[in-house]
């Protein structure tokens, strides 16, 4: 008799709220369904906690524990975000399995199955939909010795969702024992289908939209199922439906027998519109141990009606806010999702959403919920990207990356569009902290919710004020420039006129002026008394951001080195360099400071604060480029110049006689012919080569000669001639790949 069909069914793992969850029931439905019906063998492997049984090895996974291999295996593309991690482990699956169907499936595989099933693709079916069915068939015509290649299946839902067997939990066996340390949740599916039309949503790239529902014994029984497999006395579980409990009728009765059962979660949480609920449903959810979140999306009338959120919209922001105190009464916690920057977005409307947000949040008397914020993502099967063109026109929206799930930037690239005429993707980023910023900083004084997962809900809050704190900003704004470089877009009089980035970078660059005090050793205490003050405050204050390459913005708030071309040669130091050199080179105002390799010009800067108008500062750079970068960057400083030539020649300095010379490069030996251009006295610091490597000196020239102190080991970019070409210029570097982060718990994709 011939061996049962393996078929293996691969969860990459994703972002958005499939993330942080443990249950992967989207998979285990369809391996009970295909096993029931064909005797098939189904494996599932969630690769996301594979990895706490240990190292992960693609050939052994695809190979099966017994080593056999697998004739089909099913990739889930659940998200946008998914798309080049599964057609890469799709290549891995090809390379050991030569001979196995693959087959992908998901949100993004049903939006674009033309981009999964293509001549040479990796892939040799794509599933719209629902999968259980055709899933089924594939296995089947494997079965009478069929080979499908370059097929897009589906949609064929399942209309009665009673027809699905009850679910197998115990194809995540193997994973029992470390769920915990991989999801903060379990999750669970109890209904199919979203028949609204939300502009941003991705539900209707499945096709089948209308909402279908277990019958409420069954409801239950899969949560006994669940129950019975994980123990959930330790977990929130979370009912992933794509709109919980659409018929009224439904859903009191299960919330009714749920209450009854006493199943001990320690919290249940779904996804519901606000429009569907009525006092009586909250306390039936109240009296369930129910969370609910409700995707909001705005709080300004015109821009829900410009969504699509579908229903009573005059009343819809009203209905909200009732919602909000009945919970508070009924001690019910909830979350509202609001998107910054959806397609028609002006700056008026974002005002009038945070009006309205801060009202229903920031209310006196407290409140039991709390507010997760996005920015407007763009994603293949919405009706926007149906309809992208009229909303071009409509709006002036523009969206600069439209099949972003391509590149490998697609946490930045999915959300970089202006959202209209008026409203650029960076302003939109500033009005967006702004606006919303001090409502998630409140927040935390106003929630009143006491009972099962208070931290929790505690940490939902925390992980959106995360989002908005300076370095998590400065990282979307060093991804912006990045690719505006990477596209050959000059971004430069924008970075000069972004006055929110610009205090941003300020905020965290404070925070590494302190660690460069600490390195250089100045106490706490000595650092912020007055002998130190011009040198701090010069640190704190000069926007170093503006002297480093677009996509170094981030970088420029560390206390770190930042190249500032591919050759390594030429650098903006890192801040403790700075300190100390200039603290030894005791620059004081009123000195003539000549800077030896200046250059982008951010010392030149510095120094121009320390020595004031009386003061002057010459600046030399070997590469006429740099010195032309310098000067351009010190125009507005009176008391700078700036010259081309070699750094280590007098007769380049362009300066007679300055009192206070730094090198940013290390030389072989003082040379001999500065001694005649110094002004007497004069100090001189700089890093010296020597048999053990470099170590700053300070010499103090007087007389004609010199006394040197030799101080700290360094390492300093080498002396340089000559001009050397850049093996990498800003107009092609590409952006490097950045991670994606968690998308909030009240989102969809």
């Amino acid at each position: 008799m011939a061996r049962p069909l393996r078929v293996l069914l691969l969860w990459p793992g994703t972002t958005g709220a499939a993330a942080g969850n443990f249950g992967v029931p989207q998979l285990v439905t369809m391996a009970t369904y295909v096993a029931h019906h064909t005797g098939a063998r189904v494996d599932v492997v969630d690769l996301v906690t594979e990895r706490a049984l240990g190292t992960v090895s693609l050939e052994r996974v695809f190979r099966g524990e017994d080593g056999r291999g697998y004739d089909l295996v099913g990739f889930s593309v659940y998200a946008s975000y998914d798309y080049l991690k599964c057609v890469a482990l799709a290549e891995v699956a090809r390379a050991v399995l030569p001979s196995a169907l693959l087959v992908a499936g998901g949100y993004h595989a049903s939006a674009r199955p033309t981009e999964l099933v293509h001549d040479g693709s990796v892939f040799d079916v794509c599933v719209v939909g629902e999968g259980e069915r055709p899933l089924r068939a594939l296995v089947e015509r494997l079965e009478g010795g069929e080979r499908p290649r370059s097929e897009v299946l589906g949609p064929d839902p399942i209309e009665d969702l009673e027809e699905l067997p009850p679910t197998d939990w115990s194809r995540l066996e193997r994973y029992r024992a470390v769920a915990r340390t991989t999801a903060s949740q379990a999750q669970v599916y109890l209904s199919r289908g979203c028949p609204f039309d939300c502009a941003f949503c991705m539900e209707r790239a499945k096709r089948e939209v209308s909402w279908r529902a277990y019958s409420v014994e069954r409801a239950l029984d899969e949560l006994r199922r669940l129950h019975a497999f994980l123990g959930l006395e330790a977990w929130t579980v979370y009912l992933a439906d794509a709109l919980f409990g659409m018929k009224t009728s439904w859903r009191r009765s299960f919330l009714e027998a749920l209450a009854r059962e006493a199943i001990p979660a320690r919290k249940w949480w779904l996804l519901i519109r606000v429009d569907l609920v009525d006092d009586e449903d909250l306390r039936l959810f109240a009296r369930a141990n129910c969370g609910l979140g409700f995707g909001l999306e705005s709080g300004d009338p015109a821009m829900l009606s410009r969504i699509r959120k579908a229903g009573r919209l005059d009343t819809y922001l009203d209905r909200m806010a009732q919602v909000a105190r009945t919970a508070r009464a009924l001690n019910l916690p909830w979350g509202a999702n609001v998107i910054v920057g959806h397609p028609g977005e002006t700056e008026a409307s974002l005002r009038r959403s945070a009006a309205y947000l801060r009202g229903l949040f920031l209310d006196p008397q407290g409140t039991t919920g709390f507010l997760s914020v996005d920015p407007y993502r763009y994603y293949p099967g919405s009706p926007i990207d149906q309809e992208r063109g009229a909303w071009e026109r409509d709006t002036g929206a523009v969206f600069h990356r439209p099949s972003w799930w391509h590149d490998g930037d697609q946490e930045f690239l999915s959300e970089w569009v202006d959202p209209s005429r008026e409203l650029t993707y960076r302003r939109r980023e500033a009005l967006q902290a702004e606006l919303l910023g001090p409502v998630l900083t409140e927040l935390p004084r106003h929630y009143r919710y006491q009972g099962a997962e208070r931290g929790y809900f505690i940490g939902a809050i925390t992980e959106q004020l995360d989002n908005l704190r300076p370095r998590a900003r400065l990282h979307f704004a060093e991804r912006y420039y990045a690719w505006q470089r990477y596209l050959r877009r000059r971004a430069e009089p924008e970075r000069d006129g972004d006055l929110a980035l610009r205090e941003v970078c300020r905020a965290v660059r404070a925070e590494a002026v302190e660690l460069a005090a600490r390195r250089s050793g100045v106490g706490p205490e000595a650092w912020r008394g007055e002998p130190w003050r011009p040198l701090r405050e010069a640190l704190e204050e000069v926007p170093r951001e503006r002297f480093v390459p677009l996509d170094a913005v981030l970088a420029s708030t560390r206390d770190e080195p930042v190249a500032v071309d591919a050759t390594g040669q030429s650098t903006v130091s890192a801040l403790h360099a700075y300190l100390r050199a200039y603290a030894l080179l005791g620059v004081r105002a009123g000195d003539r400071v000549l800077d030896l390799g200046c250059g982008t010009g951010y010392g030149l800067a510095l120094l121009s604060r320390l020595v004031g108008p009386g003061g002057s500062v010459h600046g030399v750079e070997v590469d006429p480029a740099l010195a032309a970068l310098a000067a351009r960057n010190t125009a507005g400083c009176g008391n700078v110049t700036v010259s081309a030539g070699d750094a280590t020649d007098p007769a380049a300095w362009g300066v007679a006689r300055p009192t206070r010379v730094v090198a940013g490069f290390a030389l072989e030996a003082l040379p001999p012919s500065w001694a005649g251009h110094l002004g007497d006295p004069a100090v001189v610091v700089c890093p010296l080569e020597t048999p053990d490597g470099q170590r700053l000196v300070r010499a103090r020239f007087a007389r004609g000669s010199y006394h040197i102190e030799w101080l700290d080991a360094v390492r300093y970019v080498g002396t340089r001639h000559a001009v050397t070409e850049a093996a990498e210029t800003e107009e092609t570097a590409q952006p490097s790949v950045a991670t994606p982060r968690r998308l909030p718990v009240v989102g969809r994709p």
